[in-house]
């Protein structure tokens, strides 16, 4: 039986991966993330919606982390320009495309949650609105 929904979150994550070279791409945080480190986490989060052919509006929140502030914030700045590029070109996953992105706050310096901030740990955090369609 095919899914009526494509998998938002495996379309995000393997649009990044592809548009960011030199930094690791995960739906959570890893348990050893200080060793993954420039790191970006892209899932999604509550909010959307979805209609019976399968078209999927989905709230994405990203975040950027890095061991200096500058890295951490031009990499926040990356992945926002390399998700918005993948919905326009419509990047193909295995099971749907991704078509549409807007801004919907941030990309913004976040210093609470876990992982804790510190000397070493700076985190850009961005939430995206993005369409993706069955294939």
């Amino acid at each position: 039986m095919r899914p009526g929904l494509p998998d938002v979150d495996a379309l995000v994550v393997d649009a990044l991966r592809h548009g960011l070279e030199g930094a690791t791409v995960r739906v959570g945080w890893p348990e050893d993330w200080s060793d993954q480190l420039p790191l970006v986490v892209a899932r999604r989060v509550p909010g959307g919606s979805s209609n019976p052919l399968g078209i999927d509006v989905a709230l994405i929140d990203v975040q950027c982390a890095a061991t200096d502030r500058r890295e951490a914030s031009r990499l926040a700045r990356v992945a926002r320009v390399s998700l918005a590029d993948a919905c326009r070109a419509q990047y193909r996953g295995t099971d749907g495309y991704l078509s549409r992105f807007e801004d919907v706050s941030g990309p913004a310096e976040i210093r609470t949650g876990e992982p804790a901030a510190g000397p070493d740990l700076f985190r850009f955090q961005a939430t995206y609105r993005v369409t993706a369609r069955p294939i």
